[in-house]
């Protein structure tokens, strides 16, 4: 069994600029090769990122096991210095949530601690990477932008696009390991695409899955979608499901000495 706890020495991308992964698993092994990573959670850790950091907000994320070991959400907020995420999804005008409508109301400029299952797990596994952005569809033009920028500037020779996926346990109580989701794969594939746009070379991986993105419309009917709508987060969805509507990412402040810090990085757009 392959050791995934350290980098190969084989390297099956040698010629490729940009490359797809799933997972925590997938992060860690690009940030691992010194990959820039692109943490892809469509449905809603990025789009909840994305809204934060188009209001002005600074964003500090970590998984549940890093705060659980800062002693709780409470406890990791107080010593950050920041607000933390409300457990609930679901919260009256004000306070802030995973859910990106929350963002909306919420009165801007904040600092705040998010978490999340999936994408925030991600982000930590690839807290050694060059540069650690968040992308979905609302902002993939931009992501793609920033991204060639820093390809272009030497800050890495590969992005690794990560698309989060789920746990089969939120549908399965008891049953582990990564339900693959429909929305961060073509999220991913749509990120993909814009880099190939701007001359970027795409492993087999990363090519099939922008070939894939075809537009947000066979999104709103994949089952993470449904599963939001039944739960009466329909307008979560519609907020994900917008393509290209803000020029802003998420990108982790490099040198911030409380925490792993996330503002937002207005890109200029080569191919929207």
């Amino acid at each position: 069994m392959t050791d995934v706890g350290a980098p190969s020495q084989f390297d099956p991308w040698p010629d490729c600029q940009v490359h797809v992964e799933w997972g925590p698993t997938g992060a860690g092994l690009a940030a691992a090769r010194g990959d820039i990573v692109v943490v892809v959670d469509v449905l809603s850790f990025s789009t909840t990122l994305a809204v934060a950091v188009a209001r002005d907000f600074t964003c500090l994320v970590y998984s549940g096991a890093e705060i659980e070991r800062m002693g709780g959400l409470e406890a990791a907020a107080t010593g950050l210095g920041a607000r933390p995420l409300s457990k609930r999804r679901r919260v009256p005008p004000g306070q802030i949530s995973l859910s990106p409508q929350s963002l909306l109301s919420a009165e801007p400029g904040q600092r705040v601690l998010f978490t999340s299952l999936n994408g925030a797990a991600a982000a930590g596994a690839a807290a050694g990477a060059p540069a650690l952005l968040v992308g979905g569809l609302r902002n993939a033009s931009a992501s793609a932008a920033a991204v060639s920028r820093l390809l272009d500037d030497g800050v890495a020779k590969r992005v690794t696009v990560v698309a989060c996926g789920e746990h089969w346990s939120s549908v399965e109580p008891g049953v582990e390991g990564m339900r693959p989701s429909l929305e961060d794969w073509l999220g991913a594939g749509l990120i993909c695409s814009r880099l190939a746009d701007a001359g970027c070379s795409l492993s087999a991986e990363a090519l099939v899955a922008a070939r894939g993105w075809t537009g947000p419309e066979a999104l709103a009917s994949c089952i993470s979608a449904r599963e939001l709508v039944a739960a009466g987060f329909g307008d979560d969805v519609a907020l994900a499901l917008e393509v290209d509507v803000s020029d802003t990412v998420p990108v982790r402040v490099e040198g911030e000495g409380t925490g792993r810090v996330f503002t937002g990085a207005a890109a200029a757009v080569r191919n929207a």
